[in-house]
């Protein structure tokens, strides 16, 4: 039964039971709010905080004002006018019009003050939502968000009249949004000469498998760009076929079957066997950090560093269970000058993470023995059982230095901006020459075999003794078309005139004009004057000779290791424009499928606990919009 009580709030409400509703709000808007045994404090503050009505609020029952009468001077009022015949309120509130039923007049003074509210428009809420959309897509937050009490408290202030979106809006806003990127993407990749993928499969946290496919490309203006293409859901088993045929699909979708030059992937069977069978013009190449991995993790299980790697976990394991080991530790970096910095736990899938733990732990040397050696922290017997000998120590610093080259070509390899297969065989050349070939003064026998044996693997994985009668292999290709090591300084002296003679087959066999420039080219020819000693002898073609723009490549001096080939190839373009076009095709190729990797961080936050069950549809289409984010600003 309805109830009006003493309150102020109740001239603007109506009260039953427990409940009481806003006569002021549209029915469809959310006007219940809970008022236990008359309690006014939620209805108050949303009459408050929505149309600024104050406690001291004036009622006027008795003599109806005139429109001139109730419109106060100061332009911080609002006004409410009753409609006698309708029975309706028009509520002026800072210019916008609002109607509801009611049967007196009220005048109530504004909290603004003397601020007018702005009033959010049909456009400026469309603008707020397109806002929120590419919020939402760009920070991986979850479509509840736009529905969150916060998000309301947040835009009550900051817009109080906007009214937000429901899910399914938003929804239909990150469609457009996807759509509109869908069609920028194409368009590069339709200008874009040739291109390279790179793919790699993926299990969510719902045990769900996805495969994901990314395009690279160098444009016209000579910059890298990588797009994610698509997330789909894998529910056969992986098999080559099921592979290919997922990848087909999905290049037809994008309309680049006939432009893929190369497909980058990890050394798995299935997705290595898959390439020849979407076609065999197609290079399949392995991801280098990935055959990197392979090699390091032979010379990883030599049984000395296996016992050294797990007196090492032990250590970090210690400090990272025991809250008082870890204060400790802190305490004696500080006394001792060191920086504040945690022990790093390894990981037996990445590598370089056992090469970080064994340099985190030599840095922080000193103070791992202080705090062992300190019985009021550590017991004897568990310092006995975490304690590295002096002889262990030496090992792990050899260790270190042995495995730094790697890790540090392994960063190089997966630079997002700077990874083109070029870089493979010259830098593993002067890992093998100037590193793992080199003994140092005492150094320890294992060490120099674990060397050997690294080494051995790299040529063998990346078949770095290469002769000139077999065939000349991509990265050669492309070594010679990167201007930092187009004198294959890296290559057997007897080998560059194969790799050479290659490429001009490569030239002499296909055209490198685009569709364009064929046109042009064409016209101009017929449109060019000839004189009568050209029409005897021929058209001088001198600068368009591809044996005249070889020489004068060559003749150009390599590019410093530090600067960027595509800026030199930029410039020179013009100079040597059938090189040029080859170096676009070849020097796009990735040399990882890092990508990749960094895609499933991507998914690994959308595809979170508490957002398990979204649909592979949606998983698509959030994950389209994060990887393509540089798109959406």
């Amino acid at each position: 039964m309805s109830m009006r009580g003493k309150s102020w709030v109740w001239q603007y409400a109506k009260r039953i039971e427990n409940k009481a509703y806003c006569n002021l709000c549209n029915e469809d808007d959310n006007n219940e709010f809970s008022c236990p045994g008359g309690t006014t404090g939620s209805l108050g503050r949303h009459l408050t905080t929505i149309y600024g009505l104050m406690v001291n609020a004036v009622i006027n029952k008795e003599q109806p004002r005139t429109h001139d009468e109730q419109q106060p001077e100061n332009d911080s009022d609002e006004v409410m006018d009753i409609d006698e015949t309708n029975k309706e309120i028009n509520l002026e509130k800072n210019g916008r019009s609002r109607k509801r039923k009611r049967r007196t007049n009220i005048h109530y003074q504004n909290t603004n003050n003397g601020n007018n509210a702005r009033s959010c428009s049909k456009d400026r809420c469309e603008l707020i939502n397109k806002a929120l959309a590419k919020m939402i897509a760009v920070n991986q937050l979850p479509l509840s968000f736009c529905s969150s009490n916060g998000f309301h408290d947040f835009m009550s202030v900051v817009e109080p009249n906007y009214k937000p979106c429901k899910e399914e809006a938003i929804t239909t806003r990150l469609k457009i949004l996807s759509s509109n990127i869908e069609e920028l993407i194409k368009k590069d990749l339709q200008d874009a000469s040739s291109i390279c993928c790179t793919t790699d499969c993926w299990t969510s946290i719902s045990q769900e498998s996805y495969i994901t496919v990314f395009a690279h490309v160098i444009d016209s203006k000579w910059c890298a760009k990588s797009y994610t293409l698509t997330t789909h859901e894998m529910d056969k088993r992986h098999t080559a076929e099921n592979l290919s045929e997922q990848l087909i699909n999905t290049f037809g979708k994008w309309d680049i079957t006939n432009k893929i030059l190369a497909i980058v992937t990890d050394n798995a069977k299935n997705i290595t066997n898959a390439i020849p069978l979407i076609s065999p013009e197609i290079y399949s190449v392995k991801c280098a950090a990935h055959s990197l991995q392979l090699a390091v993790n032979c010379v990883l299980k030599n049984e000395n560093i296996v016992n050294i790697i797990k007196q090492c976990n032990k250590i970090v394991g210690h400090f990272k269970h025991s809250t008082l080991a870890k204060t400790s530790l802190e305490e004696k970096q500080e006394l001792l000058g060191l920086t504040k910095t945690t022990l790093l736990q390894s990981c037996k899938t990445r590598w370089n993470s056992i090469y970080l733990m064994m340099e985190r732990l030599v840095l922080n040397r000193c103070a791992i023995f202080n705090v062992l050696a300190d019985r009021t922290i550590t017991s004897q017997s568990m310092a006995q059982k975490l304690e590295i000998k002096e002889h262990e120590w030496l090992f792990i610093e050899s260790l270190i230095q042995f495995l730094k080259p790697i890790y540090v070509t392994t960063n190089i390899f997966c630079t997002e901006n700077n990874s083109s297969i070029s870089m493979i065989r010259p830098l593993l050349k002067q890992i093998i020459e100037k590193h793992l070939m080199q003994c140092h003064e005492n150094e320890d026998t294992i060490v120099q075999t674990l060397k050997q044996t690294l080494a051995s693997e790299i040529k063998r994985r990346f078949s770095l003794e290469w002769d000139s009668t077999e065939s000349v292999l991509l990265e050669q290709i492309a070594s010679f078309l990167d201007p930092r090591f187009k004198d294959l300084d890296h290559e057997v002296l007897s080998n560059h005139e194969a790799i050479r003679s290659k490429i001009k087959q490569i030239i002499n066999q296909n055209n490198y004009l685009e569709p364009n420039e064929i046109t042009t080219a064409s016209q101009e020819q017929q449109n060019k004057h000839r004189s009568d000693l050209e029409y005897i002898f021929g058209i001088n073609n001198e600068e368009n000779d591809l044996t005249k723009e070889f020489q004068n490549y060559l003749a150009e001096p390599q590019l410093r290791f530090t600067l960027d080939p595509l800026e030199w190839w930029k410039t020179r373009y013009s100079k040597y424009p059938t090189i040029g076009k080859l170096a676009k095709k070849y020097m796009a190729i990735t040399a990882t499928s890092v990508s990749a990797e960094r895609c499933f961080s991507t998914a690994g936050n959308i595809v979170t606990r508490k957002r398990a069950s979204l649909s592979p549809e949606n998983v698509n289409l959030r994950v389209f919009l994060h990887q393509n984010k540089p798109l959406t600003i």
